[in-house]
């Protein structure tokens, strides 16, 4: 049965280690952008559909606007993908004293998985969120994550996670399994 461990995150034991689960980071403003997007693309296509349909004499301003609308319903299965991971994405991490495995869902399905053996994992660390370049006095909270280091070469996990939620994340990783120079 899965715990709350801190915030957003949730954790079960296993017979062998930890199983966590990390959902996308949901902030207040998406839920108010997500909406108004859609209802501007939607109709802005809609509007740029109806003006294809009629006949148009060939001109620059024909070609400039069947660009527009190109660029539009790109933008909207962007913005479907972005919607589609913001309300269902999520991280699962799987620890054992043999393996860390860390698996990326969308709508449950499994998008990646990477296993690593835990005794190549070291500096597990936390990174705090870096403030924005327009603005230097607001934070960027989607920047944070766990970073750790595999055959050399860094990974990183649980974007978005918040510092208690990380301290509370890595601890209980840190029971489990010792990581050589890890650290908070």
């Amino acid at each position: 049965m899965l715990e709350i461990l801190e915030g957003r995150v949730v954790w079960e034991k296993t017979e062998h280690g930890i199983r966590m689960r990390i959902p996308a980071r949901r902030g207040p403003f998406k839920a108010v952008f997500g909406p108004l997007v859609a209802i501007w693309l939607v109709l802005e296509i809609v509007r740029s559909r109806h003006q294809s349909v009629r006949p148009f004499p060939e001109d620059t301003e024909f070609m400039l606007q069947m660009i527009a609308m190109a660029i539009y319903v790109v933008a909207f299965f962007y913005f479907v993908a972005w919607l589609v991971w913001t309300l269902t994405g999520d991280t699962l991490l799987a620890l054992d004293s043999s393996e860390l495995r860390i698996q990326t869902r969308v709508l449950g399905i499994d998008l990646t998985t990477h296993a690593f053996p835990a005794d190549q994992v070291s500096r597990l660390r936390f990174v705090p969120p870096f403030r924005k370049s327009d603005y230097w006095s607001v934070l960027n909270r989607d920047s944070s994550s766990i970073e750790f280091e595999a055959a050399n070469k860094p990974h990183t996990f649980a974007k978005g996670v918040t510092e208690t939620e990380a301290r509370a994340l890595i601890d209980k990783m840190l029971q489990v399994y010792q990581f050589p120079r890890s650290w908070f």
